[in-house]
Parts: C-alpha cells; sequence; structure tokens
C-alpha cells in the first residue's frame, strides 16, 4: 500500500491521537459537556486542559499526556487492578521463609477480543533457609536452575485447565494448588517445580478436584449481570488457556521489594534479563 502523494506523518499521528485520548478524556469527564465550558470551575478547566487541540504542538501534547495520565492518575488504568496489601506490611505482620513465585502469562496473540491475557502463578517455598542465612550464590544457582527448567525453547508453557489438582508435603515448602487438562500435565508440571530443588515427588501426596460436568461448572462464556445498573461480564472460571512462563522473583524476608531471579520476557518491574545481574542497595547485602 502506498501513502497519498499530500500525506503527512506528524498530522496523521497527531488526527489519530487525538481522536482516541479526547474519547477517553471525554468519557471521564461524562459530567461536563462541550456546551459547559467555564475556565473558573475547576472540573471543566481540567478537561479543558486535558483535551488535544488540533493546533497543539508536540511537546503541548506530551504535556496533557503528563496531566491527564500521572497527575490526574488515569495512569492506574493502565496496569490491571489487584487486590493485596503493601510488603511492608505483611513483614510487619509475620515472618516467613524465602518464597520463590513463578509467573505465566497467555501469549498476547491468543488472547480473544475485548479480554485480558490470562496469568497464571506457582510459588514454593525453600524451608531449609531462612533471610539471614540465603546467600546470593544459592540464588544465583536456584536462578539458573530456572532458567534450564522454564525458560529454555521460549518459556515452558502451562497449559491451564478446569481440573484442579494439588500436591502437599509441607515440610518441603509445597502447596501447590495447579489447573491443568489433565493428570499427566499436572504431574509433568510438579516435576519441573520440585526439579528446582532436587526433590522427587512423592504421588501419594497428589489431590485432585474434578467436577462432574466441567462444562456446567465453567462455562467457556458464563455471561452478564447487572451491577450499578450496569450489565458487566461475569468473570471466566478455569478458562482453557495456554500461559508461558515469564520470570520468577524471590521474596526474602525483610528484603522491601522482590528480587528477580529470571526474566526471559522483560515482564518483571526489576527488568532484568541476565540471571541476578546486580543487586541494588535495596537487595541483599
Amino acid at each position: 500500500m502506498t501513502t497519498p502523494s499530500n500525506f503527512n506523518e506528524f498530522e496523521h499521528w497527531q488526527s489519530t491521537i487525538l481522536r482516541v485520548h479526547n474519547r477517553i478524556v471525554r468519557d471521564e469527564f461524562s459530567d461536563i459537556t462541550d456546551d459547559d465550558l467555564d475556565l473558573a470551575v475547576p472540573r471543566s478547566s481540567l478537561r479543558w486542559a486535558c483535551l488535544l487541540k488540533d493546533n497543539d504542538t508536540a511537546d503541548l501534547m506530551i504535556q496533557r499526556f503528563l496531566l491527564f495520565y500521572f497527575t490526574l492518575r488515569k495512569a492506574q488504568d493502565l496496569q490491571q487492578p489487584f487486590y493485596g496489601i503493601p510488603l511492608d506490611d505483611l513483614q510487619a505482620s509475620r515472618k516467613f521463609k524465602p518464597q520463590v513465585t513463578l509467573y505465566f502469562k497467555e501469549d498476547d496473540d491468543d488472547v480473544e477480543e475485548n479480554l485480558r491475557p490470562m496469568w497464571g502463578e506457582i510459588s514454593f517455598r525453600l524451608m531449609n533457609e531462612s533471610s539471614t542465612t540465603i546467600t546470593k550464590t544459592e540464588l544465583n544457582t536456584l536462578a539458573n536452575k530456572i532458567k534450564t527448567v522454564f525458560g529454555a525453547a521460549n518459556g515452558y508453557i502451562w497449559k491451564k485447565g478446569r481440573k484442579l489438582f494439588s500436591y502437599t508435603e509441607k515440610e518441603k515448602g509445597y502447596q501447590l494448588q495447579l489447573l491443568c487438562r489433565d493428570e499427566a500435565t499436572a504431574k509433568e508440571l510438579i516435576n519441573k517445580i520440585l526439579d528446582l530443588q532436587n526433590h522427587t515427588p512423592d504421588w501419594k501426596f497428589l489431590k485432585s478436584n474434578i467436577a462432574d460436568d466441567e462444562n456446567e461448572s465453567f462455562p467457556y462464556n458464563p455471561g452478564n449481570h447487572t451491577i450499578l445498573g450496569k450489565s458487566r461480564k461475569k468473570p471466566r472460571q478455569r478458562p482453557m488457556v495456554d500461559v508461558r512462563f515469564q520470570y520468577a522473583t524471590a521474596f526474602i524476608w525483610g528484603v522491601n521489594k522482590p528480587i528477580a531471579l529470571y526474566d526471559r520476557s522483560f515482564t518483571s518491574n526489576s527488568h532484568f534479563e541476565t540471571i541476578l545481574r546486580c543487586f541494588s542497595d535495596l537487595e541483599i547485602r
């Protein structure tokens, strides 16, 4: 496809951004219409300041973005909401063994329209260590093992399903609950997790919870329900999706940020690509 002879790259970019961004701003300030412009009213003035104008320079457009997404805190819409407590509060309330967490995410190309990519997490604890005994060398060894077991071949794919399999050996740090499509897949995944600490599964600790009618209990499309007068999609339960290994972190009591062990995708907040490339002042000393 060829561009028109009079095509202007900046004008095309500006008009596209203007349409998309201004629609978002107008939705946010839906209680105010264009006819209500009154710069003496703070909310009306904010709306006007956030709207892009056709004669804006690129610098001014960026300033309007910063006002809307950062000063007015709308950037939080770019991040999936989560429910939890700050790590500092958790550490103040309880002491815990070092915890390793593996994160998996559905490939963007596989995500259905209007849905978020699905995630998966698997955690276990290092029961033979504490925050004062664990060393950088041990974490480095574990990180290399994670890279080998889960990071190879563009990332291990966990085929999530509707069957719940649990594997519990508390004295070794395992209380795994895995959604898989069959027992063979669950065993393969459990083998890989335990192999990170050179442990061998004892299958008498494997339990399953399988619905009599999976399609009825966990429908592909659960439908909608009405909340606050608006029809909203019901959350999907146990969807059949493939999630690919992304990164692994270690939570250590007394360290107020998770330590990135291995990140094959630059998904983690620490953005570590290599194994324990460095430890910042906030990490282990």
